[in-house]
């Protein structure tokens, strides 16, 4: 198609020859708009105007406004009115800026701004509709619209600035769709105003300005308007000067502007009156949108608007047909983006674009996005943003709503290049649906509040700052750390930029370390193996949506050296680190009993879990385990395993011994036999799976068989068992193998563990054992006190209070029988049976010891019952559990608190007044 120049006479440009439209070109143009019939009825009506007939008759005019004018009956008005601007549809070419600025000076020149800004604007608008319909790009229709906004107020700031006299240094600040360059054809233009000195006359003079320029855009003519703008989003709002001073704007925007207000600079653009002062605010207001600390509030405050304006939607009942505001809908693009922007954007200047497309990009580019989704999330904003084009072509008016009237919803479809409204309304569907998906996964990204607050290397900060930044977060070789990191996050590779982009939350998460640079170390041959592993690209992808499971596997190699290595070896099990690990039975559908176990140790690692659920969860992989085993053993006769001590009681750390006991139902010596071998052969297994397994709390220990008869056990309890074998039984629990069977143990074993009266010589000898083993077993002697295991107030201490308190109420009360310590002191307590005061104190101190017991624990799975001696090592421990300044000397001020409440408290039961046995 010939390109032309605006002619308003119609006249053709020398070159070009001159073709007329044929009847059968008319009828072919006709159809093809939108709605054929309007197109019919407003070409024919321009016909009887002589200058459109002339430029209808051209075949290049008439194929280009055909379609406007069988769309956009607020078109059709224009043109009837100003039929000879039917001669801008001969050159459809977008327009750059100092070709609009031409044409919108010719404007005002020959009718003043007042006429001339509305003229040039409609006239603008429409041409860019006419390229819209014909398939423009949303991002160019978008532009050309902003440039034709920008040029209209820029002609209104000089009017009006021109109109004050003494000039009051005036700038134009766009937001909204204006600041990111994306308007819409009926937008409101929201601008705040800035003037260039403090005072009382160049406030007066500036408002008067502003003012001014508001009236000639947005008072309504017989031309229409030649924009709405809009300055309530200036501080204080409507109540607030029309106009403030550069200091007083920076001042607000410093100390009292709210998150929404700082969300709104986010697409600060000055667009016109003085270059100068625009420039100066937007540079001076930028430290306050991106500080260098984002309150972690804010994020919530972004979060709560959102829900704000989705309730206001609801309310209305639109959720489903409004397109801007809607499930779905472009607001839900837009603020997963800025929510983003705000996060990182204070620490990566490449995200601070006005710009929600260019924006997007540059957050797929950094990794912040996933590539796939980016491309996604911006092609269902394209399409959400030409059918909010549509509606608006149609009458001029802001309006974000699909129609329900069938024929208007078909009309719509077709100038959307679709069939009908049917079809309309699934794409409508599809975008949204995917929209709303993606909106959900962003914008409530796990860890955003972290992220939003949390230190880190910054990308691009300078090598200087970086390794002074490591040295602070306690990092002994920060040169070498800082090698080390720029290895790990490479830009250049697809999950070293992820990495980067996470390094807010995996840094800190390795300085809490023992010991943070070996935690970096190993953090590095985990990523070193999951590259050589063929997982860096699914890994980066799912980091960028779960930055928790970065900041697992970070606090994972921090922790253990023993976790970390099995990562190493078997990369792929980095996906089991995807997701904190669901409770049982779900923990185990896909997970081998080991994986489910890194899962446990790498969610304890990063405190998503504690005292005593990660115990709990240790014992679910260990029972899957012992299940498993069993099933593999193959027993012929109906087998059950036992679970005793901290199994038993589902409270495992990460070195514990399961302790078992097999339990057989049959006679003679064949199922004895029988049983015995797969008891031994479920054993085995478990040992070559990696698990301590301890039968000793059996029937004369290791001398007796390994598996009995439920009868046997019966005449054991009843001839030969001691009172620390009945007290072993509190914790009885069925594990796996027959479940009838199981049960009938742990009933069985109930009827001993629980007597109708605990005679005086039975304490005793429970007094005896907790003595004995304090003496006997803590070494050297003289160490009890920091034997948090079997020392003076420690878990023993525990243990034995609460066994020795059931022992005493269970046959009476059952509702205290639970093997689980905690919860049996829970239970104690509500029947009133222990003192409030005694089991807070026992309490505290078994979750406190069993954090550092886990703690200890977790590094190389080896038992621990002892604080280690050196200094150093203490230090580190307390840094694992999370102390930070004066780490060491405020754990063990904890440690010795809580250990002396827990021996008074032991004492309070073991030695109650006189008649309490």
């Amino acid at each position: 198609m010939p390109q032309y120049d605006r002619s308003r006479d119609g006249t053709t440009p020398a070159g070009v020859s001159r073709t007329v439209a044929t009847p059968e070109s008319l009828g072919l143009a006709l159809a093809a708009a939108p709605d054929p019939e309007l197109a019919r009825v407003t070409v024919a009506r321009l016909q009887e105007r002589r200058p459109a007939r002339a430029l209808l008759e051209r075949p290049e005019v008439l194929q280009a406004v055909a379609p406007l004018l069988g769309f956009s009956t607020a078109a059709a008005d224009f043109f009837l009115t100003y039929p000879d601007e039917l001669a801008s549809f001969a050159d459809l070419r977008p327009r750059s800026v100092d070709e609009l600025r031409a044409e919108a000076s010719g404007d005002v020149a020959a009718a003043g701004p007042v006429a001339g800004l509305r003229r040039f604007r409609r006239r603008a608008s429409y041409r860019v509709a006419a390229r819209d319909l014909d398939g423009a790009p949303v991002e160019d229709v978008m532009a050309e619209l902003s440039a034709a906004a920008d040029l209209c107020l820029e002609v209104a700031a000089a009017s009006a600035s021109d109109s004050d006299g003494d000039s009051a240094r005036l700038a134009v600040v766009a937001l909204g769709k204006l600041g990111g360059a994306e308007l819409n054809y009926a937008s409101d233009v929201d601008v705040v105003f800035v003037h260039a000195e403090p005072g009382a006359d160049a406030q007066a003079r500036a408002s008067r300005a502003a003012a001014a320029l508001i009236a000639l855009l947005s008072e309504p003519t017989e031309g229409g308007v030649a924009l709405r703008v809009d300055a309530n989003l200036r501080p204080d709002g409507r109540g607030g000067a029309l106009s403030r001073s550069l200091e007083a704007m920076l001042t607000y925007y410093e100390r009292h502007a709210a998150t929404w207000e700082r969300q709104a600079m986010l697409r600060a653009r000055p667009v016109a009156g003085d270059a100068e002062v625009g420039a100066r605010f937007a540079d001076g207001v930028t430290p306050f949108v991106f500080p260098a600390v984002l309150p972690a509030s804010a994020v919530e405050d972004v979060r709560a608007s959102k829900v704000r304006i989705e309730e206001h939607v609801r309310a209305l009942g639109k959720q489903d047909v409004e397109l801007k505001r809607g499930r779905g809908g472009i607001r839900d693009v837009e603020f997963a983006v800025q929510l983003l922007q705000l996060v990182h954007g204070r620490r990566d200047e490449r995200l601070r674009h006005t710009n929600t497309l260019a924006a997007l990009a540059a957050l797929a580019e950094g990794g912040y996005v996933r590539t796939a989704d980016a491309e996604a999330l911006a092609g269902s904003y394209r399409f959400l943003r030409r059918l909010e084009h549509r509606l608006q072509m149609v009458r001029d008016q802001q309006t974000h709503e699909l129609p329900s009237d069938p024929h208007a919803l078909s009309t719509l479809g077709r100038a959307m290049g679709l069939s009908d409204g049917v079809r309309l309304r699934a794409e409508f569907e599809r975008h949204t649906v995917a929209v709303r998906g993606l909106h959900e996964r962003l914008f409530y990204r796990p860890l955003m509040e972290a992220l939003a607050t949390a230190s880190g290397p910054t990308p691009g900060a300078d090598r200087a700052s970086t390794e002074e930044l490591l040295a602070g977060l306690g990092f002994a070789d920060a040169t070498t750390a800082y090698e080390l990191l720029v290895r790990v996050m490479d830009p250049a590779r697809q999950l070293g930029r992820v990495l980067g982009t996470l390094s807010p939350v995996i840094v800190p998460a390795l300085a809490e370390a023992a010991v943070p640079d070996a935690a970096l170390v190993r953090f590095a041959r985990v990523a070193d193996a999951a590259r050589d592993g063929g997982l860096e690209a699914e890994l980066a992808d799912r980091l960028v949506d779960r930055p928790d499971a970065a900041r697992r596997v970070a606090a994972l190699a921090g922790a253990s050296s023993a976790f970390a290595d099995a990562l190493i070896a078997r990369p792929q099990t980095i996906r089991l680190l995807y997701e904190v690990p669901p409770e049982a039975p779900s923990l185990f559908a896909g997970d081998e009993p080991r994986d489910a176990l890194i899962r446990v140790a790498a969610a304890h690692a990063a405190r998503e879990l504690r005292v005593p659920e990660t115990g709990r969860r240790i014992a679910d992989a260990a029972d899957a385990a012992v299940g498993r085993a069993l099933a593999a053993a193959d027993p012929r006769d109906p087998v059950a395993v036992i679970g005793m001590g901290r199994l038993g009681g589902a409270d495992l750390s990460f070195a514990s011994d399961l302790d078992v006991l097999f339990v057989y139902d049959g006679d003679g010596p064949e199922a004895f036999q029988r049983s015995r071998d797969a008891a031994e052969r479920t054993v085995a297994r478990l040992r070559d799976e990696g698990w301590a397994v301890d039968a000793d709390l059996r029937p004369e220990g290791r001398s007796g068989p390994l598996a009995r008869s439920m009868a046997s056990y019966i005449e054991y309890w009843q001839r030969w068992a001691q009172t620390w074998e009945y007290q072993s039984l509190l914790r009885a629990r069925l594990v796996a193998g027959d479940e009838f069977l199981g049960r009938r143990f742990v009933s069985n074993a109930a009827d001993f563990a629980y007597p109708e009266a605990l005679t005086v010589e039975d304490v005793a000898a429970i007094r005896r054992m907790r003595v004995r083993m304090e003496e006997e077993r803590v070494r050297p002697r003289g160490a009890g006190r920091f034997n948090f295991k079997l020392g003076h107030g420690g878990l023993a201490d525990v243990q034995f209070a609460v066994e020795l308190s059931l022992m005493r109420h269970g046959a009476r009360h059952p509702e205290v029988r639970h093997t689980h310590t905690l919860e049996a002191l829970e239970a104690l307590a509500r029947a009133r049976l222990i003192e409030d005061s005694v089991s807070l104190s026992l309490s505290q101190a078994y979750t406190f010891l069993t954090e550092v017991k886990l703690g200890l624990e977790i590094e190389q799975r080896v038992a621990a019952q002892a604080l280690p001696a050196a200094p150093e090592s203490q230090a580190a421990l307390a840094r694992r559990l999370g102390y930070g300044e004066m780490a060491r000397s405020r754990f063990l001020e904890d440690y010795l608190r809580i250990t002396r409440r827990a021996r008074q408290a032991m004492e309070r039961v073991f030695y109650p007044e006189e008649g309490a046995a």
